[in-house]
């Protein structure tokens, strides 16, 4: 692997810079760009580390809370090529012990151009109470994140209902009203 050094000197008003690059790779505001294809994944604008097994509500891993009786949390991710070469992605797919309680609902290009980017939607459908876990995996030409995967959970919840007659909570199962 080839270092890549780049330092600044301000001395008696004059700036001396060096930088020494591999073949093929720019240098531009302080970052290193590749004529490679590179991949970072995005929740609520927010870069998620590939390997994070530590899902979190801001950069939306953490679907929250979702009652297992109506409605789906769907939540939007977005995969951006900060590489000059165009990436190209493989499949997506969902895994771990509650797989079944997520799903991709809406899939990403095939091909982000170098400075582009795509978005898919994961839907969150919890179908009994509990901590609901699974990953994501990202297939992509990435040269050292080919295998892009991120740790998701969501809350499955069973929202309590409260039933009165003449202002009296009537427990469930009774058989007499109070």
């Amino acid at each position: 692997m080839k270092f890549v050094l780049f330092s600044s000197l301000l001395l008696f008003g004059y700036s001396l810079s060096y930088a020494e690059l591999e073949f093929g790779k720019s240098f531009s505001n302080g970052n290193l760009y590749t004529g490679l294809p590179e991949i970072n994944v995005l929740g609520n604008g927010i870069s998620i580390i590939d390997g994070d097994i530590t899902p979190d509500v801001t950069d939306l891993t953490d679907f929250g809370n979702q009652s297992i009786c109506a409605g789906v949390t769907t939540v939007t991710f977005t995969i951006e090529n900060p590489g000059s070469g165009n990436l190209n992605l493989g499949s997506l797919n969902i895994s771990g012990v509650d797989a079944t309680e997520f799903s991709v609902v809406s899939f990403p290009s095939a091909l982000v151009s170098g400075g582009g980017f795509t978005t898919f939607q994961v839907a969150f459908n919890p179908s009994s109470i509990g901590l609901k876990n699974a990953v994501i995996t990202v297939n992509n030409d990435d040269s050292d994140e080919a295998v892009y995967d991120f740790a998701i959970q969501g809350m499955g919840t069973d929202p309590e209902i409260n039933v009165q007659g003449n202002g009296n909570t009537i427990n469930d199962g009774s058989s007499t009203p109070s």
